[in-house]
């Protein structure tokens, strides 16, 4: 797909800068401007080119995660414009130390096989907290993607949700997107079912207004792949059997940045099953194994 990368007029102060990431732009006077996320490094100068086109100075960035591809232009635009950074209290933690995240995926120390520029590029030590976020804009909890993630509103009631919804192409394409919370990603996905008639802004898809198909379409994927682990789970599992089986099932080409991102997402699904008690649990050689309920036990 083609990307322009050009400015584009939302409602009010409010724009967005459209790219493999959409990058927010809110104005904050008639020269300076906020960006919502910030695309990766090697998109900073284009991101500053747009700016400049359009005379406008930048002075903050609110990261709504610490991924690369929302995150990774922030040493370079903070460079070239001296702006501030701002994240979320646990985000900015993952932004100061950018092995925490791989270990955080991996479940202890990481393999020197996977790639701590997977999520973001450099450490960052200035990062301000969500107390600095500047006048029109506010920040929300989005809970499901990302331990800290957070979406933005503007003054304009246009919604910045980050990556609270996948684009159906990636969802077809990947079929298992990077998950903590299952219970909260599904939370999330209610809440914007209740944005009536508010401008939407995914971080991947198209923007719009009243997304119920494609937040349908990323809620039934997701009992889909339930139905999956359950499916695998009539039988007693361990986790990286069900695992081994979900990326036969769904046909993945399986590398080690891939068998990181699927087995931290798989691993969450089979604690929310089991957690919502459709899953047994029970310890045999010294393995964990997880198991579907029988009803009516």
């Amino acid at each position: 797909m083609n990307f322009e990368y050009e400015l584009h007029h939302l409602k009010g102060n409010t724009y967005y800068i459209d790219g493999p990431t959409n990058v927010g732009v809110y104005k904050l006077n008639d020269t300076d401007v906020a960006l919502i996320d910030c695309a990766t490094d090697k998109e900073g100068p284009i991101i500053e080119t747009v700016l400049r086109r359009h005379k406008l100075k930048l002075k903050y960035i609110i990261n709504t995660h610490c991924h690369q591809d929302h995150s990774g232009a922030n040493l370079y635009l903070m460079k070239v414009t001296g702006c501030k950074v701002i994240a979320s209290k646990i985000e900015r933690a993952f932004f100061r130390d950018s092995k925490l995240d791989i270990g955080f995926l991996n479940g202890g120390y990481p393999l020197d096989e996977y790639d701590n520029r997977l999520m973001h590029i450099d450490d960052q030590k200035e990062i301000y907290s969500l107390e600095y976020m500047p006048q029109g804009l506010r920040s929300f909890k989005l809970p499901g993607h990302h331990y800290g993630m957070i979406g933005v509103r503007t003054s304009d009631g246009v919604y910045f949700v980050a990556d609270a919804l996948g684009s159906k192409e990636l969802i077809d394409k990947q079929h298992i997107l990077l998950m903590y919370d299952v219970k909260g990603y599904l939370e999330s996905l209610d809440f914007l079912q209740t944005l009536k008639d508010k401008i939407i802004v995914p971080s991947h898809s198209s923007v719009g207004v009243n997304l119920d198909s494609l937040i349908e379409f990323n809620r039934n994927k997701m009992y889909e792949i339930m139905d999956v682990i359950k499916n695998i789970l009539n039988e007693p599992k361990t986790q990286e059997e069900v695992l081994a089986e979900v990326i036969s099932h769904y046909g993945l080409k399986i590398s080690f940045n891939k068998y990181l991102l699927v087995g931290s997402t798989i691993r969450s699904y089979i604690s929310y099953l089991s957690n919502e008690q459709i899953l047994d649990k029970y310890f045999k050689d010294n393995k964990l194994y997880f198991l579907k309920k029988i009803a009516n036990k």
